[in-house]
C-alpha cells in the first residue's frame, strides 16, 4: 500500500535530506505494509524560511489540496507553545481544520515518521523504543528506535481507513 506525500519545500532542503526523511518514514512504516512516495515538489516563497507562529502554520492550509499528506519544509520552525524554542516538526491542524505536516531542515531522519505517527492517531508515548517518545534517553540509542508494537497495532486501522475511504491515494 502506498500513501502519497506532496512535498512543498524550499531550496534550503537538499535532495539528500528529503530522501533521508522519506527513507526513514518508509523504514518505520514497513511493518504496516505502508510506503510513502513523493508525488510533487513545489517551491514556496522565501518568506517562509522560518515559520514563527500559528498564523504562518495556518497559511499552508490553502496550499494543501488533493488526496495526499502535505509536508511543508522550512529552515526553522518555532515552538508556538514555548517562546524562544524551536522544534523539528509538527503535525498541524489549521484553524480551517486542514491537517498537514511541517518539518524543519534541522530535523532528525526519523522526524517525518514521528509526525506521520501523529497523522495516524498516535500521541507522544513513554515506550522506551518508540520514536513517539520525546524524553531524553540513552537506551535504546536513536538509531534503534522505532514504533512500539502496540503503536503499530493502534495505527493499522487508521491507515486502512485512510486508504479505503479515499482520503489518501492507495496505489497497491
Amino acid at each position: 500500500r502506498s500513501m502519497f506525500l506532496a512535498r512543498r519545500w524550499f531550496s534550503i532542503a537538499t535532495a539528500d535530506w528529503v530522501k533521508a526523511q522519506l527513507a526513514g518514514a518508509n523504514q518505520h512504516f514497513e511493518l504496516l505494509d505502508t510506503e510513502f512516495r513523493i508525488v510533487s515538489v513545489d517551491a514556496l516563497a522565501a518568506g517562509h524560511l522560518r515559520v514563527e507562529d500559528r498564523q504562518e502554520r495556518d497559511s499552508f492550509a490553502k496550499l494543501a489540496t488533493g488526496r495526499v499528506i502535505h509536508v511543508f519544509v522550512t529552515g526553522r520552525l518555532d515552538d508556538v507553545d514555548i517562546p524562544g524554542n524551536e522544534i523539528y516538526g509538527v503535525a498541524w491542524r489549521s484553524s480551517s481544520n486542514v491537517k498537514l505536516i511541517i518539518l524543519s531542515t534541522q530535523a532528525w531522519e526519523r522526524t517525518l515518521a514521528h509526525e506521520l505517527g501523529h497523522v495516524f492517531g498516535l500521541p507522544h508515548s513513554t515506550y522506551p523504543i518508540s520514536i513517539m517518545n520525546k524524553t531524553d534517553r540513552k537506551d535504546p540509542p536513536p538509531e534503534q528506535r522505532t514504533f512500539d508494537p502496540k503503536e503499530l497495532v493502534a495505527m493499522k486501522p487508521r491507515i486502512l481507513y485512510f486508504a479505503k475511504s479515499g482520503a489518501l491515494a492507495d496505489r497497491r
